[in-house]
């Protein structure tokens, strides 16, 4: 076998190779986005920004906790509602919206049954008529 037939065998493994790769990727049709309406999102981000700048002005970020697959989160004053949204970056249909109510500072949601890996939670709440949002990284 001489070189120029190696060439040949090499160009033609290689063009079969990118062939194969590009039907692969449009035949999955598995888009990376993490939000679907992330347009939609972008338009009202104003609201958002001041949610994420009344945490910051009255210093009540919660703190967040994992224990024996219990979630604990404990807010700086009694009296929240709010919803609690957990996001899995690798899997936007494990996505799950929770809403709560508290009486007192502590919050306790068992997460036994979610898929174990990294996940975001964003919290927002509103503590006496006035609106928050904070945003922790989990790994259950």
């Amino acid at each position: 076998m001489n070189w120029g037939l190696k060439i040949i065998l090499g160009l033609g493994t290689f063009i079969i190779f990118i062939v194969s790769a590009g039907i692969y990727m449009v035949t999955k049709n598995k888009d990376t986005l993490e939000d679907e309406d992330y347009y939609e999102k972008s338009l009202s981000y104003d609201e958002v920004y001041q949610r994420k700048q009344n945490l910051l002005d009255d210093n009540a970020r919660p703190t967040v906790n994992i224990k024996n697959d219990t979630l604990y989160i404990a807010f700086k004053q009694a009296r929240n509602r709010g919803e609690l949204f957990f996001k899995r970056p690798s899997d936007n249909m494990l996505d799950i919206v929770i809403p709560f109510v508290t009486e007192s500072q502590h919050y306790r949601l068992p997460v036994g049954s979610f898929t174990r890996g990294s996940w975001r939670l964003e919290i927002s709440w509103q503590q006496d008529g006035t609106p928050y949002t904070s945003d922790h990284n989990l790994y259950f």
